[in-house]
């Protein structure tokens, strides 16, 4: 394991954690909330949480409508630690 923070800011939530084994492929914050059955200015404050340490990555930030997100490669480490 080579952050521990990363990990436990991540399973400390079930609905931060549910988003972020969400991603396993890119996928907006509408796709996320009807997926995950979760409030869609929820999801937007996790996602910017998850941005923040790095975790995630928006694909296309250009964008103003329909931004997709997707882990990042320390995401990815994270998500092998959290499946073990």
């Amino acid at each position: 394991m080579k952050n521990w923070g990363d990990y436990s800011f991540v399973i400390r939530s079930k609905h931060r954690k549910g988003v972020f084994l969400a991603l396993s492929e890119p996928k907006t914050p509408t796709q996320l909330s009807a997926e995950l059955n979760l409030n869609l200015g929820y999801i937007s404050n996790i996602i910017i949480s998850l941005i923040d340490r790095k975790l995630i990555e928006c694909l296309n930030p250009e964008e103003k409508r329909y931004r997709l997100y997707r882990r990042t490669k320390k995401g990815e480490e994270l998500v092998k630690e959290i499946k073990n």
